[in-house]
């Protein structure tokens, strides 16, 4: 191959490199533009807005900082429509090249504040954007610093949804700048943030600016809130606090903050916005060895009217935002310090890839796919989003502003593959996909969730999750080959894999759960579901102690196996004999008709355990459901001990549950299925002996050699992961599970 390269300078010191790559006779003549873009400020959009006529082109980014005061903005008038490869790209492979929406403190400018030990102050350099969505974020370093906030997570007294009534002394009378104080209020699956109207301390009550969704108040959700963006509250080494009256920032820290990294301040909530429209979509864009980093929250909806929408999903901002786009890659980037979803592949977008990538730091969730509510409705082709993929990415530590968002959330598409991630400490679910809510018609299709690690789910913080959660109809998708451990809720529902309202029509396959709170899989309602040749272990092990809830509230949460069919009388047979008020049709309430196929799967406990192994809410639950060859085990517990169709009030066996020999020949489930040990001898590989009673069930042997990353790759360098990158980016427990697996070599 012969390479030709010419430097040509032009404007603002960018130099052209013209490249003829000579490979073959079609390419002889083919000419590939390099332009390097400097860091200075706007650099990036003007290389953009100035692209040669014809031809590829590879960008390539200057080490260092390129910093984005304004997100850099694509669209189809740059000649962006696929008929050409654009390439963005570090030019130094081992040197960092990052897009930061952040502006930095200067480390000279720090002083000690008179009479208060350990707190630092600097002024805000000039052009410094105060509004809310630019004062929320701060660190330094890699470290996130934490918006000053009360000490400790506080418990109401009571809450309605306009007010919260406290325990004296946890709520000040007033506070400095008290228009931009917030409070954060746990529901269930949510955290909501809002405003404070004002503050009656004679009666002890906080009145809210905008309504707190109450129904889950002083139930599940704990009674819990804390106090945020309070500068009274500044009292704990690495919060911060940014006084617009002085035009300052304030750092607690026990060394002066100029003596270490850099405090930077995100400014900007998107840093990158892909922008085609449905008739001339934006493509051809490959991002590669790139960190995007610093980005802002979003908070004007939050503020104005809520924020307590399951999954975060009422964000319309993302760090990296793309919608009517198509063929646009994101490889062997790092994503992170970020103020809510870091990659969102939005309405439009087919065909696009976000693979080998770091996901760290995020104030919400890892990578939205789709859209969320109403979009089910929406037939137009150019909006569909089809055709993605989200592969072999490490996606840790989310939920630090909207503790709801998920590792990936998958709203209304089709022909997804979500594979070989792993997804790790989030404060909610790891993979969420569906979202039409119900049986009926859907552009939901083909959704593929495989081979992914998610473990560290939930951590306390919320309720009713899954480390896999689908929602409503869709049809060819699977679920299959997954690990779920460590699910922790704060109340309810901290279960391995979880069909939620309206699933119907997946099968899940080749999955293996242990260490759930509750059940390994939970169905709310739904139908038509296939649950095949599935490892249960060692799951509804209730409460250990995490980050987001210290105290022991539940010693077992549930059954290991569970569904919350509606409450039904003996007679409503909704799917044989459907009657006024007992059907499945839409008009109805589908929550009465649900079912899955229970088959070939192991579901075993250890010694120890006392809770249930099959359970449903209400009585009747199961009637719809079919259990067959299972192999089913509790050590040192005898199959005519009551495990089986449990309820709190079965009305069936009037009791807790009933054997197995009642389950099988009164309920007539669970045909050619067997009560004895499956002999697991390998519980990191979860192979099963050659003996073992269940491989003559039908169960398989589940292969996870290959589950989570098969390469990973984190900026700045296109080569594998050393294991310093990976402490440094993702943290020490995803380096021991990433060295464990041969992912990560030494240096």
């Amino acid at each position: 191959m012969a390479e030709i390269r010419t430097f040509v300078c032009g404007w603002a010191f960018v130099c052209v490199v013209l490249m003829c790559l000579c490979t073959n006779a079609a390419h002889i003549n083919s000419v590939a533009q390099s332009i390097i873009i400097p860091t200075t400020p706007g650099a990036i959009q003007k290389a953009f807005d100035n692209l040669p006529a014809s031809g590829d082109v590879e960008l390539r980014l200057a080490a260092g900082v390129h910093t984005v005061a304004t997100p850099i903005m694509l669209h189809s008038g740059q000649k962006l429509d696929g008929s050409r490869q654009i390439k963005v790209i570090a030019d130094d492979a081992q040197k960092t090249s990052s897009i930061s929406g952040g502006i930095t403190i200067p480390s000279a400018s720090w002083t000690s504040v008179p009479g208060k030990s350990n707190l630092w102050t600097a002024p805000l350099p000039a052009g410094t954007d105060t509004s809310e969505s630019s004062t929320l974020q701060a660190w330094r370093g890699d470290v996130r610093l934490t918006l000053a906030r009360s000490k400790k997570t506080l418990k109401y007294v009571h809450a309605t949804d306009d007010h919260l009534v406290f325990t004296p002394g946890d709520v000040l009378a007033s506070y400095h700048s008290q228009e931009n104080v917030h409070v954060v209020l746990y529901e269930s699956w949510t955290a909501s943030l809002h405003k404070i109207k004002s503050i009656d301390s004679a009666n002890n009550t906080l009145f809210l600016a905008t309504s707190f969704n109450a129904q889950w108040a002083n139930s599940a959700s704990g009674a819990r809130y804390y106090v945020a963006n309070a500068m009274e509250l500044l009292d704990q080494e690495d919060e911060f606090y940014v006084d617009k009256t002085t035009n300052s920032i304030l750092v607690m820290a026990s060394q002066n903050p100029s003596l270490g990294d850099e405090v930077v301040l995100a400014q900007t909530i998107e840093l990158l916005r892909i922008n085609g429209t449905s008739t001339a979509p934006v493509s051809g864009i490959t991002w590669s060895n790139l960190v995007f980093q610093h980005s802002a929250v979003e908070t004007d909806k939050c503020f104005s009217g809520g924020c307590d929408g399951q999954s975060a999903d009422f964000l319309t901002t993302a760090a990296v935002h793309l919608t009517h786009a198509s063929n646009i890659v994101f490889e062997n980037c790092a994503f992170t310090h970020t103020g809510g979803y870091a990659v969102w592949l939005s309405v439009g977008t087919t065909a696009s890839t976000v693979e080998g990538c770091a996901i760290s730091d995020v104030g919400s969730g890892g990578v939205r796919i789709g859209i969320g509510h109403g979009a089910d409705g929406n037939n137009n082709p150019a909006d569909q989003v089809l055709g993605n993929y989200v592969a072999n990415n490490v996606m840790s530590d989310g939920g630090h502003v909207y503790q709801q968002g998920c590792g990936v959330l998958a709203q209304n598409v089709g022909n997804t593959t979500i594979t070989h991630n792993e997804i790790h400490h989030f404060r909610y679910t790891g993979v969420s996909t569906g979202w039409t809510w119900g049986y009926g018609p859907t552009n939901v299709h083909a959704i593929i969730t495989s081979f992914n690690s998610i473990h560290h789910i939930g951590l306390g913080y919320l309720s009713d999750m899954g480390c896999v959660y689908t929602l409503g109809h869709q049809p060819q998708s699977r679920v299959e080959n997954n690990i779920c451990t460590d699910v922790q809720s704060y109340n309810y529902g901290g279960w391995a894999y979880y069909t939620d309202e309206g699933s119907r029509d997946e099968v899940f396959t080749n999955n293996i759960a242990t260490r759930t709170k509750c059940a390994g899989h939970h169905q709310h309602y739904g139908t038509d579901n296939d649950i095949v040749n599935n490892l249960y272990y060692n799951v509804n092990i209730g409460d250990v102690p995490t980050p987001g809830r210290s105290e022991i509230l539940m010693t077992v949460c549930d059954s290991a196996i569970r569904a919350s069919t509606h409450a039904r009388p003996w007679s409503c047979h909704p799917d044989t004999h459907p009657t006024t008020g007992c059907c499945c049709y839409p008009s109805c309430d589908q929550g009465k008709c649900s079912s899955f196929a229970f088959d070939r799967n192991i579901v075993a406990q250890p010694k120890g355990y006392n809770g249930t192994l099959i359970g449903t809410t209400n009585a009747y639950g199961l009637l719809n459901f079919s259990f067959a060859n299972n192999t089913y085990f509790v050590d040192g517990v005898a199959d005519t001990a009551d495990l089986w169709n449990s309820t709190g009030t079965n009305a069936a066996a009037g009791k807790g549950g009933e054997s197995f020999a009642t389950w099988k020949n009164v309920a007539g489930k669970d045909s050619g299925s067997l009560y004895t040990d499956p002999e697991i001898v390998n519980f990191t590989s979860w192979q099963v002996s050659d003996s073992s009673p269940a491989l003559k069930e039908g169960f398989q042997q589940i292969d996870i050699s290959t589950v989570g990353p098969r390469m990973l790759f984190v900026g700045p360098s296109s080569r594998p992961t050393r294991v310093a990158d990976a402490v440094a980016i993702l943290g020490a427990d995803t380096h021991r599970t990433l060295q464990h697996r041969g992912f990560v070599r030494t240096p």
